[in-house]
């Protein structure tokens, strides 16, 4: 016999075995919600496949819901209440030690804070289920806000647009002169390693004796004479 055979043959024993009664639910007064949820998930998981198929096709079968969608108020509201079930348990822990160690500061300490803490947790509990209760009484906002009805928002008026002044065009711009060679040679022309080096120390290594004008110079080349540096 192989292996899936005798698999098979153990699963239809499990079957004809009689089926001990669903365990009816407890009264959840202090559970968290995931505790509920964590409960309910391992009824499913002991249920037999048959009853799991007929659940599932008895739930397809149920028309679609028309309640309104559930608010965030009333998600911020059960996380507010697991809290302040989870503070009120670590209070009651505190004050079980406290009882049993009552000459201990920080059993004491420990148990003033913890009550602090589920008595805050408790009060906050107590205004997200009052959001949570406002938000279900909230009108459901309209499909298309922009339709007339009700949940719409009465529709305003729009605003003529304004004619927008004309601005003055800007006159244009001169045209720059054109430069001469000399201007344009000197405005990109690169320094030389040493002037590089000056720039980069902020003072120059050498000092030239004798100021030399290369425009001077040009202009001397021209004239009759040449130009003199010494002059």
């Amino acid at each position: 016999m192989n292996r899936s055979t005798s698999q098979m043959l153990a699963e239809l024993e499990e079957d004809a075995q009689p089926k001990p009664p669903p365990e009816e639910e407890p009264d959840f007064t202090g559970w968290t919600s995931k505790e509920i949820d964590d409960w309910r998930m391992a009824q499913i998981a002991r249920m037999p496949g048959t009853d799991f198929l007929a659940m599932v096709r008895e739930t397809n079968r149920l028309p679609p819901s028309r309640e309104p969608p559930t608010p965030p108020e009333a998600y911020a509201a059960w996380d507010a209440r697991d809290a302040a079930i989870l503070a009120e348990r670590a209070a009651k822990a505190a004050a079980e030690q406290l009882a049993e160690r009552p000459g201990s500061a920080a059993a004491q300490i420990n148990a003033r804070a913890t009550r602090e803490a589920a008595d805050k947790a408790a009060h906050a509990a107590e205004q997200a289920e009052r959001l949570a209760e406002q938000a279900k009484r909230r009108p459901p906002p309209a499909e298309n806000p922009e339709a007339p009805g009700s949940g719409a928002a009465p529709e305003q008026p729009k605003p003529k647009p304004q004619a927008q002044a004309r601005v003055p065009k800007p006159a244009p711009e001169p045209e720059p002169e054109p430069k001469q060679w000399w201007e344009e040679r000197a405005r990109w022309r690169k320094r030389s390693p040493a002037e590089e080096e000056d720039f980069r120390r902020g003072r120059p290594l050498y000092r030239c004796l004798v100021d030399y004008d290369p425009i001077e110079w040009f202009r001397a080349e021209q004239e009759e004479g040449g130009y003199d540096p010494f002059k």
